[in-house]
């Protein structure tokens, strides 16, 4: 996964900095934005890292070789794990919070030093990957069709490369999804995820006055010290509803011949 990722990088933009003996990249990125990347295979040690935050940081401000003023706001840290199958889809089933996920939210939330970002892999989407390497365009090309995000939004396992670009375009910003989405989709117009979601509400006639409820009820929580708190509520609801966070996270999603504007 490394000679991936690191193909989508200008190679003139690679920052020489070796944080222990963590297999790593760091890359400059545009508008003085930074990505620190580290490849691991184990929850163990991505919970590791986490807690060496701040060292990880101070090293960098330290080094008098890489470092500048810039890097203090806008280096954006992300985390590659490699999981298995059963790992990655437990994060995304409905009704359910895994341990993963929870580690995964506190990691993400945690904003101290740099932004941080859990980008999941399995060894499929990594196989993928490897047959890619310095192919990103052409990779988006054969993929990013209006086909396969259809089978995309009922077979989410089945459309595990379609879910492992939606992953890298969320995980690593500068990735623009519109300018590959455009490749294929010459004419196709976009709508807001809004519209969207208010069409699935109709569709899968969801409670809203139930939604309001839970809603609520978060409200009404006064003391929010730690992540424990938060999961606590979210097993004690009657029902959660969610979908997969990669369809969450995804603003734009793409209809035919028509635009369906927020009002």
């Amino acid at each position: 996964m490394r000679e991936f990722i690191e193909a989508l990088f200008e190679k003139k933009d690679k920052i020489e900095f070796q944080y222990e003996d963590y297999e790593m990249s760091f890359y400059a990125g545009r508008f003085k934005s930074y990505y620190l990347i580290f490849y691991i295979r184990a929850q163990e040690e991505l919970m590791e890292l986490w807690k060496n935050t701040s060292s990880i940081f101070k090293a960098i401000k330290q080094n008098e070789d890489i470092y500048n003023n810039n890097m203090d706001k806008n280096i954006v840290c992300v985390y590659c794990l490699n999981v298995s199958e059963e790992e990655y889809y437990e994060t995304g089933k409905t009704g359910t919070i895994s341990g993963l996920s929870k580690k995964i939210s506190s990691i993400e939330e945690d904003l101290n030093f740099f932004i941080k970002h859990v980008f999941l892999y399995t060894d499929k989407m990594k196989n993928v990957a490897d047959k890619y390497i310095g192919e990103f365009n052409t990779l988006c090309k054969k993929y990013l069709t209006i086909e396969n995000f259809e089978q995309y939004k009922n077979e989410i396992e089945e459309s595990y490369v379609y879910d492992f670009l939606m992953n890298l375009f969320i995980k690593f910003p500068f990735l623009k999804i519109g300018e590959y989405m455009n490749q294929n989709q010459e004419g196709q117009e976009y709508r807001a995820a809004t519209s969207f979601i208010e069409e699935k509400i109709k569709k899968d006639k969801i409670d809203l006055e139930k939604m309001r409820e839970i809603m609520d009820s978060l409200e009404e929580i006064k003391d929010w010290d730690t992540d424990d708190v938060i999961f606590k509520w979210i097993d004690n609801l009657d029902v959660i509803s969610c979908v997969s966070p990669t369809r969450c996270a995804i603003g734009l999603l793409p209809v035919q011949n028509s635009i369906e504007l927020m009002t």
